[in-house]
């Protein structure tokens, strides 16, 4: 059997850094008005980081069917007779469903993966399934094996762009007037536990004592343990490797990571905005 791993653009992951990795990328879509993009593709994430300076509120869409049709075929030319698919959190997008059904009306055999996540964590997911495949794992194997790793894993959010939530639809201008006057900043979580939906995890006062919770909750998790953290952001380096420096003293048998944000899920948090993702070796 040769197995073949997919993911999505969700994973922070292009076509081409995927390929480099040994994965298959398929590109979810950012809207902008009437301009359709194919993320990683036809806009970078740097470029979806100057239109939200330009206070434009983008929206996201999966995959066009078209879109993962052409990579399965791909797939299936390469001699690929087995796919693991690692889509973002069903709970976010619909991909992962249309996937399985793109698979079916091609006859070709998937094994999907939830993941209950997005970004680098994602991208995690799918290179540990890439890493049991080529240790001839089976396919249900490998799908057990990667979602009980996904049991030891989760995300702190610390979106600091009130306004964009706002203009975004997400947030009403009244609670948006509210926070800002109250100074209240939400930690927001994903997960395992959120069954890959985000939730409120804790609303504190001040920026700094949300980082400071978020920083301390992830310490006590993985203080001792062996993984992988990744502090990720969207435009805001300098906070980022403040809070990866503090990680990297805290938590010592743990490898910290720093990264942005990919463009499909800043289209959502706005500019300005920490996520904190962790996994237990």
């Amino acid at each position: 059997m040769k197995i073949a791993v997919l993911t999505d653009s969700g994973s922070a992951l292009t076509k081409e850094s995927g390929k480099a990795l040994g994965l298959y990328v398929v590109p979810l879509e950012v809207i902008d008005g009437t301009d359709s993009f194919r993320d990683g593709v036809d806009m970078t994430t740097q470029e979806l980081y100057e239109r939200l300076r330009l206070q434009h509120t983008p929206k996201t869409s999966m995959p066009l069917t078209s879109e993962i049709e052409d990579v399965l075929q791909e797939i299936k030319r390469n001699g690929y007779t087995h796919i693991i698919a690692v889509p973002l959190s069903s709970g976010l997008s619909g991909t992962y469903n249309t996937m399985r059904m793109c698979a079916e009306d091609l006859a070709i055999p998937m094994t999907i993966i939830e993941n209950y996540t997005t970004c680098d964590l994602q991208c995690h997911d799918a290179l540990l399934a890439l890493a049991c495949s080529k240790q001839h794992m089976e396919p249900e194997a490998i799908k057990a094996y990667v979602e009980d790793k996904v049991k030891e894993s989760g995300t702190l959010i610390l979106p600091n762009d009130i306004q964009h939530l706002k203009r975004g639809g997400r947030l009403t201008p009244l609670a948006a007037a509210a926070a800002s006057l109250l100074k209240i900043k939400p930690i927001l979580t994903i997960g395992p536990k959120t069954k890959g939906k985000i939730d409120v995890y804790e609303k504190v006062r001040t920026e700094k004592k949300a980082q400071h919770v978020a920083v301390q909750a992830i310490c006590d998790i993985m203080k001792n343990s062996e993984g992988d953290i990744y502090v990720i952001h969207s435009d805001c380096l300098d906070k980022a490797t403040e809070i990866a420096d503090i990680f990297q003293k805290e938590c010592p048998l743990v490898k910290v990571h720093v990264n942005t944000i990919c463009a499909v899920i800043s289209a959502h948090t706005g500019l300005d905005c920490i996520a904190i993702q962790y996994i237990k070796k």
